[in-house]
């Protein structure tokens, strides 16, 4: 993993040993609407980067996806990592939108749910429906055009439209690192959103991983 600034930035705000142990334990859902433990997403060795979404039908937390998986795609961490790596998002609606979310985000990587947002709260991410002051990278469309494919999206999912979980609820990335022989999930860096289009740019992702730009 680099040691950069936004390493740096992050370092101050990590959860203690505690709070990150009883996250561990946390339960999530996958697409099959089966349960893991959060821990399970990270105990493998290498460096696992782990993505909290906002709900599913949040526009801004899909172009963040199309995003990631156009200039992180899971050949690109094969490739370019020191470490072996993985990607995981997370969105805090029901585990039945899984599918439909990776289908048109064109989302490369495996996708849970945490529909009782107990892991948002334990990691201390935030809720809010700012928007922020600057437009971020990884948002292409205008945001007359983000809104409206969000309430369309949610009108062609029917009831699901109510089960795309807490539309204030923010997100944010979080890196864990296990090494053969050392200690297991590591966590190394972390970025809490601060408004609803503050996810970290895939740049520093690249960063934080050890991809060379």
């Amino acid at each position: 993993m680099a040691s950069g600034a936004a390493d740096q930035a992050a370092a101050p705000s990590l959860p203690d040993a505690p709070t990150l142990q009883l996250a561990g334990e946390l339960p999530i859902q996958d697409k099959d609407g089966l349960t893991h433990r959060f821990s399970d997403l990270y105990t493998s060795p290498g460096q696992h980067l782990v993505i909290f979404i906002r709900h599913f039908f949040c526009g801004n937390c899909e172009e963040y996806i199309r995003a990631l998986a156009a200039q992180l795609s899971p050949s690109t961490l094969g490739k370019e990592t020191s470490l072996p790596s993985s990607i995981v998002i997370i969105g805090c609606g029901s585990p039945k939108l899984i599918a439909d979310y990776a289908s048109r985000t064109d989302c490369p990587y495996p996708i849970y749910a945490d529909p009782d947002r107990k892991l948002y709260k334990v990691l201390g991410m935030g809720q809010n429906l700012a928007q922020g002051e600057k437009k971020p990278e990884y948002i292409e469309r205008s945001t007359p055009a983000i809104v409206v494919s969000s309430i369309l999206n949610g009108i062609k999912s029917g009831t699901g439209a109510l089960q795309g979980g807490n539309f204030s609820q923010n997100g944010g990335e979080w890196l864990f690192e296990t090494v053969v022989g050392g200690k297991v999930g590591v966590l190394k860096w972390a970025h809490r959103m601060a408004n609803s289009a503050d996810h970290a740019e895939v740049k520093d992702l690249k960063e934080v991983l050890g991809i060379k730009a």
